[in-house]
C-alpha cells in the first residue's frame, strides 16, 4: 500500500476476496468501526457493491 487515499484503497479492497473484506471487517475494532478510518471505510463501500451484510458486532470473538 503507497497511499493513504481512499481511492487508492478503493482499488486495493475492489482486489481482495469476499472472505478477506469479511476478515477485515470482522478483526476491526469497535474503535474503528465508529471512526472509518480510509481503508476500512472501503472495505464497507466494496462490501456494500457486493451485497456482503456486515455483522452486528464487528471486533467481537467468531464462534
Amino acid at each position: 500500500m503507497t497511499g493513504s487515499s481512499l481511492g487508492d484503497h478503493r482499488a486495493e479492497v475492489a482486489n481482495m476476496t469476499d472472505e478477506e473484506l469479511i476478515d477485515s471487517w470482522e478483526t476491526a475494532s469497535g474503535e474503528e468501526t465508529e471512526n472509518l478510518f480510509p481503508f476500512l471505510r472501503a472495505v464497507v463501500d466494496e462490501m456494500a457493491r457486493r451485497e456482503i451484510a456486515l455483522s452486528a458486532d464487528p471486533g467481537a470473538p467468531n464462534g
